[in-house]
């Protein structure tokens, strides 16, 4: 298990993820006390259909490729110099593919962050398949900055969004989520979204309200997340909808969306949760993947 004190791991290249993954890293550095690792690693990802494939592949070896490597991430290394200079910032520059490379990082890290390409001039973004490939394998909780977030500078401060099924394993992910909310002083919002009535949604029945055991299901999976967290302000909610669009709509505009993933194979880096993978490419802030079963 990572120390207290390990660093948070970011994965850095060109694309215009990078600042905001940067940024949010950086933030949360402060907020933990650590440092920042950067992490670029100049190999090749293989895939299918956006999907990760893992074989083995020859790496790039040109003093060329490794010469602009380090002048990226020099680069990237500045500006983390100028954005925080009270944070301590290591670099690392790596001749592997990045899902690889971010994994293996994320045995000696608290925190994995990397961004998400955007893709038009709406802001829209898309999960590539590092992202989600270090999402499903990473021994530590991933975030994927999709956007910055709202602040506790803002004008109305985000809350932190948690998205609960009643599972016991998925405590790892409230707990995740309420330190992230007192540490930053924002609220915590709970959600446990009941699937939909298929007949209402055709239409031929009016739609019912979440059955009670709802109620009660997300009233346990919260005991005692309130008193060791008094100064978190909670809220709580069920909600008839399916996950995906009831969390996605539950974190429009807000700081975090805290989501579970149930650990992973060995063939894995293939497949997320549907709910999981639903709300990182439609969420519209920063999405944070948590084990909730031992990986």
């Amino acid at each position: 298990m990572p120390e207290a004190r390990a660093p948070i791991v970011v994965g850095i290249d060109e694309s215009p993820g990078t600042d905001d993954a940067l940024r949010w890293a950086l933030d949360e550095a402060r907020a933990r006390g650590v440092g920042v690792r950067l992490l670029y690693a100049y190999g090749s990802d293989l895939t299918y259909d956006g999907v990760a494939i893992y074989g083995t592949l020859p790496m790039p070896q040109s003093d060329d490729v490794r010469v602009h490597a380090m002048q990226v991430a020099l680069g990237i290394a500045e500006r983390a110099a100028t954005l925080a200079p009270d944070i301590e910032v290591n670099t690392d520059i790596v001749a592997e593919r990045a899902s690889t490379a971010l994994v293996a990082a994320s045995a000696d890290a608290c925190l994995v962050v990397v961004g998400s390409r955007r893709i038009s001039t709406f802001a829209s973004f898309v999960v590539g398949s590092v992202s989600a490939a270090v999402s499903v394998r990473a021994e530590c909780p991933v975030v994927v900055v999709r956007g910055p977030g709202a602040t506790a500078t803002a004008t109305e401060p985000g809350a932190v969004v948690v998205g609960v099924d009643g599972r016991p394993s998925s405590q790892n992910v409230l707990a995740f989520a309420f330190a992230f909310a007192s540490r930053h002083s924002i609220a915590l919002h709970a959600v446990l979204c009941w699937r939909p009535d298929v007949l209402a949604e055709m239409v031929w029945r009016p739609t019912p309200p979440a059955p009670s055991q709802a109620d009660a299901l997300l009233s346990e999976a919260l005991a005692g997340w309130r008193e060791k967290y008094p100064d978190v302000t909670v809220q709580s909610g069920v909600t008839r909808i399916h996950p995906v669009d009831g969390l996605v709509a539950a974190s429009n505009a807000q700081a975090l969306l805290v989501v579970g993933r149930r650990g992973h194979h060995e063939m894995a880096g293939t497949l997320l949760g549907s709910v999981t993978m639903g709300v990182l490419h439609h969420a519209t802030c920063p999405v944070a993947v948590i084990a909730d079963v031992p990986a």
